[in-house]
């Protein structure tokens, strides 16, 4: 175990038995909200320290980068040369707000070990920062969905497709990756990955890509920022209330419809656009709502203050042709938030399809795919909305509540902070 990861455990071990971090406030003195706050900060930071020692966010120590990779900017010249030279050809496409490129340039690419056997490589980059129409054939060869791609190419010019990586690789298995890469392409394993499937599916035109693009959907439901929240969310709509199965399953569904907008109008924009839409999920303006977002809804969690709508607000939404209306209304526009919340961390196969919609711009396949994985998204609120009685045999209120809803609490907050290191790289 590395320091970082004990002394991170410690901390959140000690800010949980001595914080009275699952207090409720209200039972709570002056005194006593003082030490719940200094509770959660220390489990909170506990909990990135622990994270960053384990290495499952940032790394526990700066690798080194002396001696990194070269990069050629021409890679038609670079291919040419290649050629002549009789060696492979590696194609990085990267771009400035692509984080797992980043992550590929520190720990990979400029690792003692990769960067020496490079050198018997040659090796170009393209700059994907911006969308350059004059690329657009380079990256309809490399078949470029997403960033980071890099392609290997055999001296003699055929581009190694299943071997062409989409994210990032430690340097031991990108080693691995050079192994087969400079034999050919013998013995190469094909992605049976999700996200590998639905890419084979669209390079095929299957129509089985639509109950992958679903079951994608519903693996991002599971995802840590959608379903800790679902049984807590289908209360805030009203479904848990309803009079009706019918009803919780009316307001479950305007729920999900509100995702399908959220979804829908990505695909359209992408579709549009034309462009690598990993961009718009990756950039800054986004990264901060969503991380600003899971923050007051810690904050809300853990009881410094009430997360929801004004009165007025609610008042109005109720007015809307009655009081029924109003619930759909407010329902609606949750989905919405939610399908925003939850973009960036529901994993390859939404960057797949959206990238996929992009290379074909086509508006009538992004709104159908698009509303395929927002519905595979929203099965389980469907079916927990209208079900209600497995949400009921949950055990009665209590002390217990106050426990769970402080981990999520502490849960969210740590996943704000992550989100935020993307802005704020000198966060612990």
């Amino acid at each position: 175990m590395s320091p970082l990861l004990i002394s991170g455990l410690v901390l959140a071990l000690l800010g949980l038995i001595f914080g009275r971090v699952f207090v409720a406030n209200f039972e709570l003195s002056t005194r006593g909200k003082v030490v719940k706050t200094v509770g959660v900060l220390a489990v909170v930071i506990g909990t990135l320290l622990a994270l960053r020692g384990a290495e499952l966010i940032g790394s526990a120590a700066p690798p080194d980068t002396t001696g990194g990779t070269e990069w050629g900017d021409d890679p038609v010249a670079a291919e040419a040369d290649a050629r002549a030279r009789k060696l492979p050809l590696l194609v990085d496409f990267s771009a400035d707000w692509c984080k797992a490129c980043k992550e590929l340039e520190v720990h990979t690419f400029s690792s003692p070990e990769i960067s020496e056997r490079l050198k018997g490589w040659v090796t170009a980059r393209v700059d994907l920062t911006h969308d350059r129409p004059e690329l657009a054939d380079l990256q309809k060869r490399f078949k470029v969905q997403g960033l980071p791609t890099v392609a290997f190419v055999t001296p003699d010019g055929k581009v190694l497709d299943a071997l062409t990586l989409t994210g990032f690789e430690d340097a031991a298995a990108f080693g691995k990756r050079l192994d087969q890469a400079e034999s050919g392409g013998a013995g190469i394993a094909v992605d049976e990955s999700l996200a590998g499937r639905i890419r084979r599916a669209f390079e095929a035109g299957s129509a089985w890509v639509y109950l992958l693009v679903f079951l994608a959907g519903v693996v991002g439901s599971l995802s840590p920022c959608v379903y800790p929240l679902i049984p807590i969310t289908i209360s805030l709509f009203g479904a848990r209330e309803a009079k009706s199965r019918m009803s919780g399953f009316l307001l479950s569904l305007v729920y999900v419809a509100g995702i399908t907008v959220t979804y829908s109008a990505l695909g359209v924009t992408a579709a549009t656009t034309g462009g690598l839409f990993g961009a718009a999920l990756q950039s800054g303006w986004v990264i901060g709502t969503v991380s600003l977002t899971f923050m007051a809804m810690g904050l809300s969690m853990i009881g410094v203050f009430d997360l929801r709508l004004p009165d007025g607000l609610n008042q109005r939404m109720s007015s809307v042709g009655g009081q029924g209306s109003g619930q759909f209304l407010g329902a609606f526009l949750m989905g919405t938030v939610a399908g925003v919340v939850a973009a960036p961390c529901v994993g390859p196969p939404l960057v797949a399809v959206l990238a996929f919609v992009a290379k074909q711009q086509s508006v009538s396949l992004g709104l159908s795919l698009l509303s395929v994985y927002s519905l595979g998204m929203g099965m389980l609120f469907i079916f927990l909305g209208t079900f209600t009685q497995f949400i009921g045999r949950m055990p009665k209120s209590g002390g217990w509540m106050e426990v769970v809803k402080g981990s999520l609490g502490i849960m969210m907050l740590v996943v704000g902070l992550v989100y935020l290191q993307d802005l704020v790289p000198f966060l612990p």
